[in-house]
């Protein structure tokens, strides 16, 4: 009874998330302001583009009252701007280069990006530019203020050079900026509130998983050209032909450093995969091959894998990539009681994992019973008929018609009098198991499929799957549980599947003798850890299984999906639930 391809993808792919949710982060409402004010700082001009609130309007008069004369054409912008940009204690003039009233543009609440909107808030857009005779040092920015602090409401984000300066935060007051021209990577706020999430050029990610330890690297090329020769420049584009050299040499020269101790012993590391990275506040992917990859902004994400037996004791990490520019390394070790965060610094360069995980932590299995069919009996029931029975015999014997009145009133009585029942096995040719009866069997299979997966050797992963699938379905499930748990777009990072809880089993009626099929409801939570955070998923499937007893022993014959779904958690009291 072959799986369909589509049984297969809904069977698990549906676990894989959507989106892989980044590391967590300060949520502000500065995105939602009342004024956004973007500023795009490149060689030879700041280009500023603000999108004022009607209720802002008149914390901005000069700029609408020029604004009203740059309809058509440029128009200078007045001394008295409420808008100042100092660079090396300069003050700068500019223009408006074009205004004209818009829909206010949604942005999402955490990273500030655009999203789709229905709301109809009018702003009025400006567009102004300060050009610049020569690089400044230091970039000072200052709101229209009253006592010092800012008397507008203005959310605000600076790029130098297409690399963002800081995440979506408030410009309450006069800021000033460091510009870093040589890699404005490296421009900063003087205020460490007014940085972006990800500010340092290198990230190291401990994960301590059943059977494998990994080592995740998320580094700028630019910064490891300090390291070893790499034939990469800032502001210069990487060609889609040369980055997979490049990406061999990063990964040849990355395999020796950072070096990882298990258990006492430094094991050879194993490439699991390197790619480039674009790397957000609500998301980290790999770069596609048609996207443009810039030099200054080209982050790599390479993991290397160490198998181990089991669980280890004590994984150890030591950073050894320190100069005068990676002063602190921000290290993470994950494991499944969630991550514990570190920051590596030239004197204290030791990431260290102990194993301090109370229970069963490596992958289990079930036992799968025959689903039973039974009667429960009262005990009172049954021996009452028994002695009716033996006093009618008696009576029919002996003709006597007291033994038969007797036999009558024991068994009446026997009937409607309370006793405890015990529950007496049926055959399921004479009546087949009914849902309650046949779960546990369901879900110690469906469990048992799903924790096969958790295994890195394919002849174990292989083996544990024969032992709940039948032969028929094996191999293809086989195949496309391996192909569909990986995440493409995260570069291939696994899905494991943790938790089964089995919801709903009724019975319906088997299409073939020797077998039975129930209508089975679930839900399955899966996590997957990758780029430094894990994230959890679950989903909830509607099914129709078949179960029959193949080899001497009970498998699933055939699967069909009727819906799935995802859920935000997983739900409450069932029936058998497994960790």
């Amino acid at each position: 009874m072959p799986l369909s391809r589509s049984v297969l993808l809904a069977f698990v792919v549906a676990l894989l998330p959507g989106t892989a949710l980044a590391d967590a982060v300060v949520v502000t409402r500065a995105m939602t302001a009342s004024t956004i004010m973007e500023a795009f700082i490149e060689e030879d001009a700041i280009v500023v583009e603000l999108e004022i609130g009607s209720d802002e309007l008149g914390q901005f008069p000069s700029i609408v009252e020029a604004s009203a004369g740059a309809q058509d054409r440029p128009a200078a912008l007045p001394a008295a701007f409420e808008l100042v940009f100092l660079a090396d204690g300069g003050r700068l003039r500019g223009t408006i280069e074009s205004a004209e009233p818009r829909k206010k543009v949604e942005r999402d609440e955490v990273s500030g990006e655009p999203v789709p909107t229905s709301k109809t808030e009018e702003v009025l857009f400006v567009v102004l530019r300060y050009p610049l005779r020569y690089q400044p040092q230091a970039l000072v920015i200052s709101p229209p203020t009253k006592d010092g602090y800012a008397r507008a409401d203005i959310g605000f984000v600076v790029y130098h050079q297409g690399v963002a300066v800081n995440d979506f935060r408030y410009l309450a007051s006069a800021e000033r900026l460091q510009l870093d021209w040589s890699d404005p990577f490296y421009s900063r706020f003087d205020r460490k509130a007014l940085k972006r999430q990800f500010d340092s050029p290198m990230n190291v990610f401990l994960y301590v998983e059943p059977f494998e330890v990994r080592k995740e690297l998320v580094v700028r090329p630019l910064d490891l050209a300090r390291f070893t020769e790499l034939d990469i420049q800032a502001h210069e584009p990487i060609p889609a032909d040369r980055r997979d050299a490049l990406l061999a040499q990063i990964a040849e020269f990355l395999a020796t450093r950072a070096p990882v101790t298990i258990d006492g012993n430094q094991p050879d590391p194993i490439l699991d995969r390197i790619h480039f990275l674009r790397r957000g506040l609500r998301m980290t992917r790999v770069v596609t091959p048609d996207e443009q990859v810039d030099g200054t902004n080209a982050i790599i994400g390479a993991i290397f894998v160490y198998p181990v037996e089991g669980l280890p004791k004590d994984v150890r990490l030591d950073w050894d990539l320190f100069d005068e520019r990676v002063q602190r390394v921000p290290g993470t070790a994950t494991d499944e009681a969630g991550p514990m965060p570190y920051f590596l610094l030239p004197d204290d360069a030791q990431l260290h994992w102990v194993n301090y995980l109370k229970g069963a932590t490596l992958p289990g299995r079930l036992e799968v019973r025959a689903p039973r069919s039974q009667v429960s009996v009262p005990i009172g029931l049954g021996l009452g008929l028994v002695l009716a029975l033996g006093l009618w015999i008696a009576a029919w014997r002996q003709r006597s018609w007291l033994l038969g009145h007797a036999a009558v009133a024991l068994a009446v009585l026997a009937w409607f009098v309370p006793s405890p029942s015990v529950d007496v096995p049926v055959p399921s040719r004479v009546r087949a198991p009914s849902g309650e009866e046949a779960a546990p069997t369901i879900h110690a299979l469906l469990y048992n499929v799903y924790r096969a997966l958790d295994f890195r050797d394919e002849e174990v992963v292989f083996d544990r799957l024969a032992q709940s699938l039948s032969g028929e379905v094996l191999e293809r499930v086989y195949l496309e549980m391996r192909r569909g748990l990986r995440l493409e777009n995260q570069g291939g990072a696994r899905v494991r599947v943790r938790e089964v809880d089995l919801l709903e089993v009724s019975p319906v009626q088997a299409q073939e003798a020797g077998s039975l099929r129930y209508r089975a409801k679930w839900n399955a939570t899966g996590s997957v850890g990758h780029w430094g955070h894990t994230h959890m998923r679950t989903n909830q499937y509607d099914a129709q299984i078949t179960v029959a007893r193949i080899g001497g022993a009970w498998k699933i014959a055939n699967i069909e999906i009727l819906e799935e779904q995802r859920v935000m958690a997983p739900s409450g009291p069932g029936l058998p639930v497994a960790k």
